[in-house]
């Protein structure tokens, strides 16, 4: 049987290999090898921060922050008073375009630096960890495609948070963003990331720039996972087996790519972690927010994420 942790909730977290969980007090630790990501207790814009810190060797602290359901006249809402009436009042006092996601870390000249808005974090991350391009052309590259995963990303997240009145109307909205992503054509997004690995890679080449790991790789990983999960769902696939998806759906290349990356030794210490079983959207969202891309359901699920998590 596992050990467990038990954090100020009472709530048991189990430690599992390659990870440990600390509860420790909201101080940020004199230590130049911590970042601290904050964000939803969701994958979201924050996964991605979250996992290339672990990959780095960094220790993370990730802080999540909970949105809490209310009923207000029978009708549910939710409540974001966790970090708007907390944290974010005491942190925007020193970045006043503070957000989440943030980083905060100490520099290697000993600067506490407190920085907001997801791509701004993850470019920083990325030329800190050097994985933003090795010249001028690789680090456009990296620009050019990390906002083209964002592209595709917004097409799933703006689905994922619009209630439909019927479940013909959620079906067929469900069918466009299939037509969207999945278009075997110039007109389809991940065609342009089949196309482009195509292009750029060769047999031994896994990666969207020179064979070397970049920060649209994570992007496109994190945005390939939430793919998965919603074409398991909707059921647009009949064989749900991860490895097979893609390959399935005539994308060979983006096949080859997310099964190379999820094997990756240095992404075992995000995969095994709770972080990545933490659902993809928050709780305001009709797709992704629950079990298997269920909506939370406020009546039988409690979000026992715990508020502060070190993986070391």
């Amino acid at each position: 049987m596992m050990s467990g942790v038990r954090i100020s909730s009472g709530t048991p977290i189990k430690i599992k290999q390659f990870e440990k969980l600390v509860y420790i007090n909201n101080t940020l630790m004199n230590n130049k090898n911590l970042i601290t990501v904050g964000y939803w207790s969701t994958k979201g814009l924050g996964a991605v921060c979250r996992m290339v810190v672990l990959y780095s060797g960094y220790t993370l602290k990730a802080k999540n922050y909970k949105l809490q359901p209310v009923l207000i006249e029978n009708k549910l809402t939710y409540n974001g008073s966790e970090w708007h009436e907390n944290d974010k009042i005491n942190l925007k006092k020193r970045n006043s375009l503070i957000n989440l996601p943030y980083i905060e870390l100490i520099n290697s000249s000993g600067d506490e630096l407190l920085i907001s808005q997801s791509n701004a974090c993850l470019s920083f991350i990325g030329r800190k960890f050097d994985m933003f391009g090795k010249n001028e052309i690789d680090m456009s590259k990296c620009e050019q495609l990390l906002l083209e995963t964002n592209d595709l990303r917004s097409i799933i997240t703006s689905f994922a948070y619009t209630y439909f009145k019927n479940i013909d109307l959620e079906k067929l909205a469900a069918n466009e963003v299939f037509i969207n992503a999945f278009q075997n054509n110039d007109v389809g997004k991940i065609q342009k990331f089949e196309n482009w690995l195509n292009d750029n890679n060769d047999k031994n080449n896994y990666f969207l720039i020179n064979n070397e790991i970049t920060i649209p790789d994570f992007n496109l990983f994190d945005i390939l996972d939430f793919y998965l999960e919603f074409l398991k769902h909707y059921n647009f696939v009949s064989n749900k087996n991860n490895k097979n998806i893609f390959n399935d759906l005539g994308y060979p290349n983006i096949s080859k790519f997310y099964n190379n990356f999820v094997e990756l030794p240095k992404m075992q210490k995000y995969l095994n972690s709770i972080l990545y079983k933490l659902p993809y959207t928050n709780k305001s969202a009709k797709f992704g927010s629950g079990i298997n891309g269920d909506t939370w359901n406020h009546k039988s699920q409690i979000d026992e994420t715990p508020k502060e998590i070190i993986i070391i």
